[in-house]
C-alpha cells in the first residue's frame, strides 16, 4: 500500500474517485471529526440506527468464553453437553448479554429455578 505524502494529494485522491475536484466546488473538512457525538451528529437518523446495531452485533460475538483465569473453577462443577435449539441458544445469549452475566451463570440460575419449582411440587 502506499503513503499519502501529503493533504492535498489525498484530497485529490478522494475527489478523483467521486469525479469531483477542488474546481467542481468539492470541499473537504480541514479539522477531522473527533468525538463520538461529533460523528453520530453528522448522520442521518436511519444511518445512526443502523450504526447502533451493527456496535451491538460487534459486541454480541465478542462475547464468548473469558479470558483465562477471570473466572474460578469450584471443585464442585461438573461439564455438561446438551442440545439446545438454535433460536433458544441465541435468545440465552441475548439475555446473558443485557444481564451482563455468563451463560454458565444464566443456565446455573435457570437450573436452581427448577430444582425449586420440583422441591414445591413434593419432589425430593
Amino acid at each position: 500500500m502506499t503513503k499519502i505524502k501529503d493533504d492535498n494529494s489525498a484530497k485529490v485522491g478522494i475527489s478523483g474517485l467521486f469525479g469531483g475536484g477542488a474546481s467542481q466546488g468539492v470541499t473537504f473538512q480541514e479539522t477531522p471529526l473527533s468525538s463520538k457525538e461529533e460523528i453520530e451528529a453528522t448522520l442521518e437518523d436511519s444511518t445512526r440506527e443502523a450504526l447502533r446495531k451493527e456496535i451491538e452485533r460487534r459486541k454480541y460475538l465478542k462475547a464468548g468464553r473469558p479470558p483465562k483465569g477471570s473466572e474460578k473453577k469450584s471443585s464442585d462443577s461438573v461439564r455438561m453437553t446438551f442440545i439446545v435449539s438454535s433460536e433458544k441458544q441465541d435468545r440465552l445469549r441475548e439475555i446473558a448479554l443485557q444481564k451482563g452475566l455468563f451463560i454458565r451463570e444464566l443456565l446455573d440460575r435457570a437450573i436452581d429455578l427448577v430444582i425449586e419449582e420440583y422441591e414445591k411440587e413434593g419432589g425430593i
